[in-house]
């Protein structure tokens, strides 16, 4: 039976899955990052095979290459990108040549979001991004270049905002805020003052910031202004890539599919983004019995390997499958 592999990658998080040719899940893993941007080489290596090894042992098999496999990583941005990651997966042994893809996670995103069909992909999670497709083909992307070059709307721009609000009020140049105290409990501080240390010498992982996020959400939804502030601003930047991305491609009354922890996992901010969209794209409209990721990634592997999209039982098996393992996002 025909094995087809799907690999999200993001920039906390791995999740690989093995389906067989009827859209059964028959394997799964989930660890941590394994961007080679982000962790080297060697490391991306180990931690891709880790991964292979534990989803055959969910299989109950042996590992051996699958037929077809899509990997969808974060840090994907150019050709020799992908390049590398292929490469990798194919020292790993886990598929043949020929027979594996790679692109930015944002795609994989898109076809499990919108399971095949036209429209609008937003991602805000650690970082954010958006991407789109029309019905002639035509792609557009609009953010999704890392947090050295700003990842509006995402958790990781939360956390970076919390640390400069911490910083405005000692200065007096903000309003009084709960970030200040949580940002020096969280950074494990006796005093603020020692965060200049803290961020550029001893430096703090993306990660790390990204993990604030919650605590500026809950801040916000008890009233905090500045924290509230915050919130307004990601959702305003995550408007400002949809508006782009279907002012590109003329998608201003396409469907519109929401993936990343931040944004489907904070109602108010989630709220606020749709509240915000609503006044600039009245005609867009949420997608509906979308597929993780992961399995957007199988369903692009499928469409390499065959030339199409798979059947209708094939994607619905999937989604009995994605159920089956929430929560995965």
């Amino acid at each position: 039976m025909k094995i087809y592999s799907g690999i999200d990658g993001g920039g906390t998080q791995t999740r690989l899955v093995l389906v067989d040719e009827t859209g059964q899940r028959v394997g799964f893993a989930q660890g941590g990052s394994c961007s080679f941007t982000d962790r080297g080489l060697n490391n991306a290596r180990e931690g891709l095979a880790r991964l292979w090894r534990k989803a055959w042992h969910d299989a109950g098999s042996e590992p051996r290459p699958a037929d077809a496999l899509f990997m969808g990583m974060g840090s994907i941005l150019s050709p020799d990108d992908a390049r590398i990651n292929c490469t990798l997966a194919l020292e790993i042994g886990m598929t043949q040549p020929g027979q594996v893809t790679a692109d930015n996670d944002a795609w994989n995103a898109h076809a499990g979001g919108l399971t095949g069909r036209p429209g609008i992909l937003l991602i805000s999670g650690t970082g954010s991004a958006c991407v789109g497709k029309n019905k002639r083909g035509e792609t557009w992307r609009a953010g999704g270049w890392g947090h050295l070059l700003h990842e509006g709307g995402s958790a990781h721009a939360f956390g970076q905002a919390a640390l400069i609000a911490a910083t405005r009020e000692m200065d007096g140049r903000s309003q009084p805020t709960a970030l200040t105290e949580f940002v020096r409990v969280a950074l494990g501080l006796r005093d603020l003052n020692e965060i200049y240390r803290k961020v550029h010498h001893d430096g703090v992982p993306r990660a790390d910031l990204a993990a604030l996020a919650p605590k500026i959400v809950a801040l916000a939804s008890a009233g905090d202004t500045v924290a509230r502030q915050i919130l307004s601003k990601g959702a305003k930047d995550l408007v400002e890539m949809v508006a782009t991305v279907a002012d590109r491609l003329s998608l201003a009354s396409s469907e519109l599919a929401l993936t990343g922890g931040l944004i489907t996992h904070a109602r108010e901010y989630r709220r606020l983004f749709l509240d915000q969209l609503a006044m600039i794209l009245p005609a867009i409209r949420l997608a509906e019995s979308g597929l993780e990721p992961v399995f957007g990634a199988v369903l692009l592997a499928y469409k390499h390997s065959h030339g199409r999209t798979p059947s209708l039982s094939f994607i619905q098996n999937l989604r009995n499958t994605c159920n089956a393992l929430s929560p995965l996002s």
